[in-house]
């Protein structure tokens, strides 16, 4: 396999690896990896999978074949390294003799050892032969000092000069017992590196290093040379990417690629190099550790490209959230962008500050009739036709939305009855099929209950204290 302009680009050594690992497991037989000889190939004999068919379809059948490639092989890990430091050093204005000596990780272990040994390898090779890791948090007695401040501690007595966290919302976190900048209470620490949340507001004014981007598939992003701290170039020498565009679900709320239920098979994907500034996309994963064409639910926003070795362009990105998903209802399925729209307008400024929101199908508002006739006899259950409907039919679905707010200060009465019928309006406007159906009672009105105070910051500290992944999440979401 050649390059268009000639030689053997990573990106079809990446395509190499993972033939060579998958291509005598169950689902590469099952899905014709030995007939496959280019790109082109392999994205038209295997299919974008969502989470749920690929590991039904692929990562539960791999089973345990033998190992044909080394964790080099498998990872791609050093080959990215060096521009990884690089660009550490050029943002930190460190030179080679002056880099930090002593690191601690706070980070927890992924279910992949393979990256989580590629972390810490980036981590341990950047000049620091001291290393410690904490991959652990533990809750604290509860009269004794707290997770936080144990935590603290423990830095202060191994006296880091880097400091590597999954997410900048781990130092404010650590901020509140120093009653400070996070400096002030680790005098040696001279930088911070992480992975996300970088809008989240800090006293340090130490330098921030973007760790990169990992994923249990291998390394998806560099921090980008240029523009915000967030900034990345997508990985495409060390991952198979591609990109499966969608719209903006502010302005076009059914453009989510996750609404497209049961053509996975069919949709079109674009490689990195075809990115159109500006525009939003889903990460589309393939490597050697057991990934073919999974749709990652990384989203990300393309602003701008840096050059590559191989002449193909690298978008440079920026991590969005996930667009709201859509929620299904009794003859209507409404989308998650006009739930969530409809959340924040039903505040007035005379109410009470919204905290958080979280929206589902309401499991309580089930028809009992419509659950009994439909557990009886069904005339084509012995038929073909029954079978085919059988994968289809999952019992009745809710009749109405449950909406769980938690307000700052005192809220009215009366609050929850107000915030329901300003939903149930708003939902009518926007969504004619819904607002047919609540004229004719299929549908019921919303349910909204008022959560206990301090809801979403207990949510939010128990995500720190995982060390794993993002932390700050969007205000108003739908919940699964």
């Amino acid at each position: 396999m050649s390059a268009p302009g000639g030689g053997s680009s990573a990106r079809e050594a990446r395509l190499r690896a993972i033939l060579t690992s998958l291509v005598d497991t169950e689902p590469g037989r099952a899905l014709g990896l030995r007939r496959v000889a280019t790109l082109e190939d392999f994205r038209a004999s295997v299919p974008v999978l969502d989470a749920p068919s690929h590991a039904e379809r692929v990562r539960a059948r791999l089973g345990f074949g033998a190992e044909a490639l080394d964790a080099e092989a498998l990872t791609a890990g050093a080959l990215a390294r060096p521009r990884l430091h690089a660009r550490w050093r050029a943002r930190a204005q460190l030179s080679e003799s002056s880099e930090p000596r002593a690191l601690v990780m706070l980070h927890a272990r992924v279910d992949e050892p393979l990256v989580d040994q590629l972390r810490v390898q980036d981590l341990s090779s950047f000049g620091a032969p001291s290393v410690v890791r904490i991959d652990a948090i533990e809750r604290g007695p509860r009269d004794g000092p707290s997770p936080a401040a144990e935590t603290l501690e423990a830095l202060h007595r191994a006296r880091p000069e880097l400091l590597a966290v999954p997410s900048l919302a781990t130092v404010a976190w650590l901020e509140q017992p120093a009653r400070g900048p996070i400096e002030r209470a680790l005098p040696s620490l001279r930088a911070l590196i992480a992975e996300c949340d970088f809008e989240a507001r800090l006293r340090s004014r130490l330098p921030v290093l973007n760790g990169g981007w990992l994923h249990p598939a291998g390394r998806v992003g560099l921090p980008a040379e240029r523009g915000p701290v967030g900034a990345f170039v997508l990985a495409t020498d060390s991952t198979l990417i591609e990109l499966l565009p969608h719209g903006d679900p502010e302005l076009e709320a059914r453009s989510s690629p996750s609404s497209q239920v049961g053509v996975l098979d069919v949709l079109d994907t674009a490689l990195p190099e075809h990115a159109v500034l500006g525009e939003r996309y889903e990460l589309v994963l393939s490597s050697p550790l057991g990934f073919l064409r999974l749709r990652s639910g990384l989203h990300v926003r393309v602003i701008g490209y840096e050059a590559s070795e191989d002449g193909r362009p690298r978008p440079r990105v920026v991590r969005l959230p996930p667009p709201p998903p859509d929620v299904a209802l009794e003859g209507v399925t409404l989308p998650g962008a006009w739930l969530t729209a409809c959340v924040r307008q039903s505040f007035l400024p005379e109410d009470p500050a919204l905290v958080s929101a979280e929206i589902a199908a309401d499991p309580d508002a089930l028809d009992p009739d419509i659950r009994a006739s439909r557990s009886g006899l069904d005339p084509f259950t012995d038929t073909e036709l029954g079978t085919a409907r059988a994968r289809f039919r999952k019992g009745p679905k809710p009749r109405a939305l449950a909406v769980r707010i938690e307000v700052h200060g005192q809220s009215e009465p009366n609050f929850p009855v107000l915030a329901a019928n300003r939903i149930d309006e708003d939902l009518c406007r926007r969504c004619p099929a819904y607002g047919w159906l609540r004229e004719r009672n299929e549908l019921w009105e919303p349910r909204v209950v008022i959560a206990w105070a301090g809801t979403a910051a207990s949510a939010k500290r128990r995500r720190v204290r995982s060390l794993a992944g993002p932390v700050e999440r969007p205000v108003v979401r739908i919940a699964r």
